[in-house]
């Protein structure tokens, strides 16, 4: 197909894209689009291959848009002609591409983040920062850690500290890992690979997502290669569950295939929460492009479902659909997004062998319990399920300190997601490396400080959780505070 009949094709009413190669009508599917119209039309009559690929995998177009919308190839002798990427909008340029500070300067992980809105697009940086409505959850998440308090024990010998940890019986050599996150092509070239060489090279575990830039298939050559150097790695693989039973054993088949060792089923996505800033920086891209926006009008009688529709994602998904899950993958399974002590009861009843704390980042509903929170909850309520299940948990990690206090308390593992795409953002792998080296440290430092040199050392009667346990409800009748 000549690609300037491709070009004449580029607005809302008629669409055409050239992804790899090939034309697709997407005419029909740029209103549905979860991320808004203006991020397909910014490329509509052009080669949008490049911005694709920074978010997606190959794959995706296949099993999103029908055949029929294969409109053919491109035709060879019309690519001189060929409008590549155009970037429309200059909301999505980055920020500002001045002189990046040496490495040496990032001495914890906050320091990331600044480099990294000042050489990763606007796009990239609002969806990585962004949480649910007023961000309510995602500070929560940070500042509770910093009501928690250490008790250190003196005159022990500590000249030797393990911090080896396993999760699903899977040794890593420290006790965290890199939570899965979204978007990280538009955060770095190389997408998620830097963050699966990183782990790899460090001997700790990944959780690619689901949905990915780069194609699982290369993250796993990726980071088999580079686990030739350390063999305490593995990959776990995040599943956001689809609405289609087959479509789901399809992706489970693909991890085992894959060699990855784990499944983390996301449970808390039944819709994307409300994220004003990724809502207001998609009208403003649809503004600079001409969009009109839709009116808004009185909808009597439908029912309103609060957040976005996320595409394929099942928003059945209930304990009953658990079992499939399991019988397709065949071996130790978490739930990834428990936020109360009754669903970690119910997990334990299930036979779920790992219990995944987390409110998403604070990116889901707004004003959720931090994954802390619901720790001590879990404690105070139903102590059993710390005893017949790992416990593992994410949100609002900065320190190694805070990994520490998460260990005290009963998790086995702590993952890190935000900071590490700040640091792939900022500086590739070099920065994923230095980050993950950074927490290292910390982990080391604060153990040693505290007179732990094993991870079985550290228990509940190192940490002072009074000041946060008054702000949880029910926790300080239950006594929970004095027990800890």
């Amino acid at each position: 197909m000549d690609v300037r009949e491709v070009a004449n094709h580029n607005s809302q009413e008629s669409c055409w894209l050239i992804l790899f190669d090939k034309v697709y009508d997407v005419t029909e599917f740029v209103s549905q689009h979860p991320g808004g119209p203006a991020l397909i039309l910014k490329y509509a009559g052009a080669d949008a291959t490049k911005e694709y690929s920074n978010v997606h995998s190959p794959a995706v177009v296949e099993e999103h848009l029908p055949l029929a919308k294969c409109l053919g190839e491109v035709d060879a002798a019309t690519k001189q002609y060929l409008l590549v990427s155009q970037q429309r909008s200059p909301s999505v340029l980055p920020s500002e591409t001045s002189r990046v500070p040496p490495l040496s300067l990032c001495v914890r992980l906050e320091d990331f983040e600044p480099v990294a809105k000042a050489v990763v697009t606007p796009q990239s940086y609002v969806y990585i920062s962004s949480a649910a409505d007023t961000l309510q959850s995602h500070r929560d998440n940070i500042a509770q850690w910093s009501k928690i308090t250490f008790i250190p024990r003196v005159l022990r010998d500590v000249s030797r500290i393990d911090t080896s940890s396993s999760i699903f019986g899977q040794r890593c050599s420290l006790p965290f890992f890199i939570a899965a996150t979204g978007m990280a092509g538009l955060t770095h070239p190389e997408g998620e690979s830097p963050l699966a060489i990183g782990a790899a090279l460090s001997g700790i575990h990944y959780s690619p997502s689901t949905y990915t830039s780069v194609p699982h298939e290369i993250i796993a050559t990726q980071h088999r290669e580079a686990k030739q150097q350390h063999s305490d790695s593995c990959l776990i693989w995040q599943l956001y569950v689809n609405k289609s039973r087959d479509k789901t054993r399809e992706l489970i088949r693909k991890a085992k295939d894959l060699g990855f060792k784990g499944l983390f089923i996301t449970v808390d996505t039944p819709v994307v929460g409300k994220r004003d800033e990724d809502k207001r920086l998609r009208a403003q891209e649809q503004l600079e492009l001409g969009i009109v926006p839709e009116p808004v009008t009185y909808r009597g009688g439908e029912k309103i479902v609060p957040g976005s529709d996320n595409g394929a994602m099942c928003r059945s998904l209930n304990w009953e659909d658990v079992k499939y899950i399991r019988e397709a993958w065949q071996g130790p399974i978490a739930l990834k997004g428990i936020q109360s002590a009754e669903d970690a009861k119910l997990a334990m009843d299930a036979g779920i062998e790992v219990i995944y704390l987390s409110n998403h980042g604070g990116r889901q509903l707004h004003s959720a319990p931090s994954a802390l929170a619901t720790l001590l909850r879990i404690q105070a309520k139903y102590p059993e399920v710390l005893e017949r299940c790992e416990i593992i948990l994410d949100g609002g990690v900065t320190r190694g300190g805070d990994i520490v206090k998460a260990l005290c308390l009963g998790a086995k593992a702590v993952g890190v997601g935000r900071p590490l795409l700040y640091a792939m953002g900022a500086y590739g792998l070099d920065g994923v490396m230095k980050a993950i080296d950074i927490l290292r440290q910390e982990v080391e430092v604060t153990m040693t400080l505290l007179g732990a040199t094993r991870l079985e050392e550290l228990t509940p009667s190192l940490v002072n959780v009074r000041n946060l346990a008054r702000e949880i409800d029910g926790l300080e009748d239950s006594g929970v505070s004095s027990r800890l």
